[in-house]
């Protein structure tokens, strides 16, 4: 097999940062087909206005040159309607003696995978609304009915109106799960950052599961930093991202089991920690964990 028959687009910049190597798809993607892009720089070879996807790589390139490598998803238009994703991945070649050598590029349209993603969360968010509209009246008549509104209640009675509230929450729960999904992989998502008490936050985190842990005979544990300290983020996301894992532990922990959340702070860094004596997750899997709707 030669660099012409790989399916992905290929482009070696050599450490005086002069294209030396780039196979045909690379050229049909960058728009150079018929140009000597060869022996130019990837910043000559950006100075058409329409190349789009030519200056995000020299940007991304500047950026391997700090971080050793860099990636982000490019949005390129081919004509007026005709809109393209393009994945590109910029990584630094190191020589026998471990001396820069050089930048690989690898670039691969991802437009068909982008697409199926938005009728998915097009989808996800359709789902989410017809679920909603029954649990609302649901929700609200079974509130009406625990608050003694339509008459007093059996004790029995009692009991069953307050699960089937208990049962709405968890539902509503798992239709916002579905809506924030649709949200955060939308291309206009944008995170609302701003400075955070770690404290604040792992006890926002924490609180709501108290119950859920005693019914499942789990310990629920809160350490919280000695020293106080605040973090730059998105509130709502570092909260959700959080219970999201304190749930996952409770639900795989055993009865009699135990479940500590706590932040460890060192060299301006927070690390939030969430760990259990439940089964653990199978080290065959544990690089699939941040996939979407992997189970």
């Amino acid at each position: 097999m030669t660099i012409g028959d790989i399916m992905d687009g290929v482009v070696f910049v050599d450490r005086e940062g002069l294209i030396a190597v780039i196979n045909p798809v690379a050229e049909d993607l960058l728009d150079v087909r018929g140009l000597l892009a060869v022996g130019k720089t990837p910043g000559q070879v950006a100075a058409d206005d329409q190349r789009e996807l030519a200056k995000a790589l020299v940007v991304e390139i500047e950026a391997a040159s700090v971080a050793g490598t860099a990636h982000r998803t490019v949005e390129i238009h081919h004509g007026e309607r005709d809109l393209h994703y393009v994945d590109l991945r910029v990584s630094t070649v190191r020589d026998a003696e471990d001396r820069p050598a050089g930048k690989l590029v690898v670039l691969r349209d991802v437009t068909k995978e982008f697409k199926a993603d938005q009728l998915r969360n097009q989808y996800l968010s359709i789902v989410a609304h017809e679920l909603r509209t029954p649990l609302t009246g649901i929700k609200t008549y079974s509130t009406m009915l625990a608050k003694r509104s339509l008459g007093e209640l059996q004790p029995n009675q009692a009991t069953a109106i307050e699960s089937i509230r208990e049962q709405c929450i968890r539902l509503e729960h798992q239709i916002d799960k579905l809506v924030n999904l649709g949200h955060i992989d939308s291309s206009n998502y944008a995170r609302d950052l701003d400075e955070i008490d770690v404290i604040a936050v792992l006890r926002g985190a924490v609180e709501p599961f108290r119950g859920v842990a005693a019914d499942a005979g789990v310990k629920l544990e809160l350490e919280e930093p000695t020293d106080g300290c605040k973090v730059r983020a998105d509130r709502v996301d570092l909260g959700r991202a959080l219970k999201a894992i304190i749930e996952n532990a409770i639900k795989f922990t055993p009865e009699g089991g135990r479940v500590a959340v706590s932040a460890e702070v060192a060299d301006g860094w927070v690390t939030f920690v969430v760990s259990d004596s439940g089964i653990g997750i199978d080290p065959r899997y544990q690089r699939r964990i941040f996939e979407k709707f992997f189970q």
